[in-house]
């Protein structure tokens, strides 16, 4: 997966932890990190997706996509989003993964 399609998992995962907890913290960083909210590839705040490309070189393999994504979570130094990511079971991750990179997406 390319490096936009694994910043858009980590964004549809926390989107719907966001959606059980409806948590504050989680809340606004989806906000300013949305990959949606324009056409172009990228985020509501720019400097989010520009990080995570610092972060996220180049393609990656489903299956270490959830721990490269994990690590970017990591690198945001909030324990927090951290543990919110942590309740996502990896095998669910790759699942949706490869669901996702199968149907028509943004970034393919």
């Amino acid at each position: 997966m390319n490096p936009f399609e694994l910043y858009c998992m980590v964004f549809f995962v926390l989107d719907a932890e966001w959606d059980k907890t409806h948590n504050a913290e989680l809340g606004a960083f989806l906000s300013s990190a949305n990959p949606f909210l324009y056409e172009d590839i990228g985020s509501a705040i720019p400097e989010i997706f520009e990080n995570f490309c610092r972060t996220v070189s180049g393609n990656v393999p489903v299956e270490e996509s959830y721990n490269v994504a994990k690590e970017y979570i990591r690198s945001l130094k909030s324990d927090r989003l951290l543990s919110i990511f942590a309740k996502i079971d990896r095998d669910a991750w790759k699942k949706a993964a490869r669901e996702y990179l199968r149907s028509e997406h943004k970034g393919a």
